[in-house]
C-alpha cells in the first residue's frame, strides 16, 4: 500500500467517521425531543404521557388525559431510534478500528521513508537524453534534470528510459444536458431545514446539489450529500420547478387551463433539528410519466 493511497483512505474513513457523527447528533437529538414530550405534563395539569407508564387507566380503558394515539405513535419512534442509535454506534466503533489501523501503518511507512532517506546514494550517472548527470532521490526519481520526478533513476541510460511525454489532450466538456426533475417534494415539516430554505409541498427538483436525473441513483446520490453537507456546515443548493396559479386567461376555457411551474433555486443547510432526519421534508421518486394533482 502506497503512502498517497494509505492517505486517501485514511481521509475517506475519517469522512465516514464524521457522517456518522452528525447521524448519531440527529438521532439523540430527535430522541431529546420526543423524550421532552412525553415526559412534559399537560397544560392543565395531570400526569406527563411517560415513555413506559402504562397508556391505561385502573379500569383497562385508554387514559382520558392524554393523546393516546400520539404517545403510541412517539414511543415507537423512540424504540426505532434506539435501534438505529445502536446499530450506528457500531459503525462508528468499527470506523475509529479502522482510522487506528491506517494511522500504525502510516507510522511504518513513516519509518522505511526515514531508513530509505538515510541509505548511501548511488553514485550520480550521466544521462544522454539531458546531457547532464543526474542524482538518484530517496524514492528512485531523479534530481538534477527536467521531468526528474517523472523518471526512474535506475533505468537512466537504457532503452526502457523514456522522457515524460506531453500531457495528454484535454476532452472538449460534453454538452450541457436540459434538467429533467428526478424528485417531488410532499411533504415538509414545520420548523425544519427544509421550510427554512423555503421549500414546499410538489415542488418538483431539477438539482440536489451535484445530483440530477442523470446521476442520482435511485436518490442514493441525494442521500450521500445530505450528512456530508451537515458535518461540514456546509449550503446544499437546489434547483427546482414550483407550480405557480393555472392559466385565468378568459380566452383560455376552464378545462384547458395548464399549470405552470417556475424554475428556482433554494439553499438549505441540512442540520439535526427537532424532528426526523437532517432535512425535515420527504423526497421521492418523480418521473415525468407520473399524473401531477390538480
Amino acid at each position: 500500500m502506497s503512502s498517497s493511497m494509505s492517505d486517501e483512505q485514511m481521509k475517506a474513513a475519517r469522512a465516514s467517521l464524521k457522517k456518522l457523527d452528525v447521524k448519531r447528533k440527529a438521532l439523540e437529538t430527535e430522541a431529546a425531543a420526543i423524550v421532552d414530550e412525553l415526559m412534559t405534563p399537560p397544560a392543565d395539569g395531570g400526569e406527563p404521557m411517560g415513555v413506559d407508564t402504562p397508556l391505561t387507566d385502573s379500569d383497562g380503558y385508554p387514559r382520558a388525559d392524554i393523546d393516546v394515539f400520539r404517545a403510541r405513535t412517539l414511543r415507537h419512534r423512540l424504540n426505532e431510534i434506539r435501534t438505529d442509535h445502536k446499530e450506528l454506534m457500531k459503525q462508528v466503533e468499527a470506523g475509529m478500528a479502522k482510522c487506528a489501523a491506517f494511522s500504525k501503518h502510516n507510522s511504518a511507512e513513516d519509518e522505511e521513508e526515514r531508513r530509505r532517506r538515510q541509505a548511501p546514494k548511488p553514485k550520480p550517472k550521466f544521462d544522454p537524453k539531458s546531457g547532464k548527470w543526474a542524482v538518484s532521490n530517496w524514492d528512485g526519481t531523479v534530481s538534477g534534470v527536467d521531468k526528474g520526478e517523472d523518471r526512474a533513476f535506475d533505468r537512466i541510460g537504457r532503452p526502457d528510459d523514456v522522457l515524460p511525454g506531453a500531457a495528454p489532450p484535454v476532452a472538449p466538456p460534453p454538452a450541457a444536458q436540459p434538467l429533467v426533475p428526478f424528485a417531488l417534494v410532499d411533504g415538509v415539516a414545520a420548523d425544519s431545514p427544509a421550510q427554512e430554505a423555503g421549500l414546499q409541498e410538489n415542488d418538483l427538483i431539477l438539482e440536489f446539489g451535484s445530483a440530477n436525473h442523470l446521476n442520482h441513483r435511485d436518490l442514493k446520490g441525494v442521500l450521500e450529500i445530505v450528512p456530508t453537507a451537515a458535518a461540514n456546515h456546509e449550503e446544499v443548493a437546489i434547483t427546482l420547478l414550483r407550480r405557480e396559479q393555472p392559466s385565468v386567461d378568459p380566452d383560455v376555457p376552464h378545462s384547458a387551463e395548464t399549470v405552470v411551474r417556475k424554475r428556482m433555486i433554494v439553499k438549505i443547510r441540512p442540520r439535526p433539528w427537532a424532528g426526523r432526519g437532517l432535512l425535515g421534508c420527504h423526497i421521492k421518486a418523480y418521473d415525468d410519466t407520473q399524473l401531477e394533482a390538480g
